[in-house]
C-alpha cells in the first residue's frame, strides 16, 4: 500500500464526488483500485482518469469519502484488474455511477482520435454528471426530467449496434442484464464488453469472494469482461 493526497474535489451532486489525486497512477480505463479509507475499511473503485475515483455515498466508507474536502491522505493499492480494450469505433452505455470508469475509457479513446457515441441514464437528469463533456450524448432518465424518459436499455434497442466496433457497458444490474439479453438476442454480444462489481476483499485473486459462476474473478479476470466469455447469470447475480 502507498498513501496518496486528495489534492481537491469535485461535487457534483450531494451524494455523488470525485477526489482528484495530487499524482497520476500509470493505469488503463477499466481498471480499479483498493482505497484505504483511515478509520474506516478498505473498498474497490474504478478510476475514472488516471489520477481520480469518482464515488456515490451508499454506506459508511463511501460517505465519509464524499464528505472530503482536498487534502486529506487515502492509502492506495493497485491499479488492479484487466481493462478496456481499446476500438475504433466505439459505443459507450452507462447507468448511474457506472459513468465514472467510462468516462476514463471516452477521454482515453478519444485523445487516440476514435469516434465515440455514449448512451447515459440515470434517476434525474441531476445524476447524469459530465454531461457536457460527451460530445456525442443520448441521456436518458427514469422521471423524464432529462432526454429519453426510461431506462438505458430500451433506449438502446433504437440504436443500430451493427456499426460499432465495441460496445462497453458498466452500471446496476437490472440495466446490464437487458444489455446482455439484447445483444445476445442481436448477435452482438461478441462486440460488449462488462466491466462488473462485485465484493472484494484482496483484490488479486487470492481470497476467492469476487469468483463468479465460472470460476472467472472479478478483481484479476476483470472487472471488464467479454460478453462472450460470461453467462446472464454472472452479470445478474453479482
Amino acid at each position: 500500500m502507498f498513501c496518496v493526497r486528495v489534492e481537491r474535489v469535485v461535487r457534483h451532486t450531494d451524494s455523488i464526488a470525485t477526489l482528484i489525486f495530487e499524482r497520476e497512477l500509470h493505469s488503463y480505463p477499466g481498471q480499479f483500485l483498493m482505497v484505504n479509507v483511515f478509520g474506516y475499511e478498505e473498498i474497490p473503485l474504478s478510476l475514472s482518469s488516471p489520477n481520480s475515483v469518482t464515488v456515490k455515498a451508499v454506506g459508511e466508507t463511501t460517505r465519509a469519502l464524499v464528505r472530503f474536502e482536498g487534502g486529506e491522505l487515502v492509502g492506495l493499492r493497485g491499479p488492479f484488474g484487466r481493462p478496456f480494450t481499446p476500438s475504433d469505433k466505439a459505443l459507450i452505455v452507462a447507468g448511474g455511477i457506472g459513468i465514472a470508469p467510462l468516462k476514463y475509457l471516452h477521454d482515453f479513446l478519444i485523445e487516440r482520435g476514435a469516434e465515440v457515441s455514449v448512451i447515459f441514464g440515470a434517476r434525474t437528469s441531476e445524476e447524469l454528471i459530465w454531461k457536457e463533456e460527451f460530445e456525442n450524448l443520448i441521456v436518458a432518465t427514469d422521471d423524464g426530467s432529462e432526454g429519453f424518459k426510461g431506462n438505458v436499455v430500451d433506449r438502446v434497442k433504437d440504436v443500430d449496434l451493427s456499426k460499432f466496433d465495441r460496445i462497453y457497458c458498466c452500471g446496476p444490474k437490472p440495466m446490464l442484464g437487458g444489455l446482455f439479453k439484447l445483444f445476445k438476442a442481436e448477435g452482438v454480444l461478441h462486440k460488449a464488453e462488462f466491466s462488473l462489481e462485485n465484493y472484494m476483499r484482496c483484490g488479486i485473486g487470492l481470497c476467492g469472494s469476487c469468483v463468479l459462476e465460472n470460476g472467472l474473478r472479478v478483481c484479476v479476470e476483470g472487472p471488464v469482461f467479454r460478453g462472450t466469455d460470461i453467462s446472464l447469470g454472472d452479470v445478474i447475480r453479482l
